[in-house]
């Protein structure tokens, strides 16, 4: 069962996160933007059009949910791994580095 849907799971992913890039790139951003939720809703959608032209046998059908279903955890931990709040203070702290000409002790750590 599990091994049903890899393929539309993979199609659907590598279809997100090409939309991703294309979208940071539009709106001038050096990252994937959204990547992996629109690859979410492409496999939503499609899996949904198959479903009712009757071309997603049952089996695959429930290779998907069950994909659909980890999907969510993972990207949890995904999001939780990176520590953006971390990662923001780090920017900031350099920020105000190269902007206050102060060498003094206060202003290198001000956040």
């Amino acid at each position: 069962m599990v091994i049903y849907g890899v393929a539309l799971l993979a199609g659907c992913m590598l279809g997100g996160l090409f939309l991703g890039d294309l979208l940071g790139v539009f709106i001038g951003v050096e990252a994937n933007v959204g990547g992996v939720g629109l690859g979410m809703i492409l496999l939503i959608l499609l899996s949904d059009r198959l479903r009712k032209g009757g071309r997603l046998t049952p089996l695959t059908e429930q290779g998907v949910l069950f994909w659909s279903a980890i999907y969510i955890p993972v990207v949890v931990a995904m999001a939780a791994k990176q520590n953006s709040w971390q990662r923001w203070r780090e920017a900031r702290w350099r920020s105000s580095r190269e902007w206050v000409p102060s060498s003094s002790a206060s202003s290198w750590f001000r956040c």
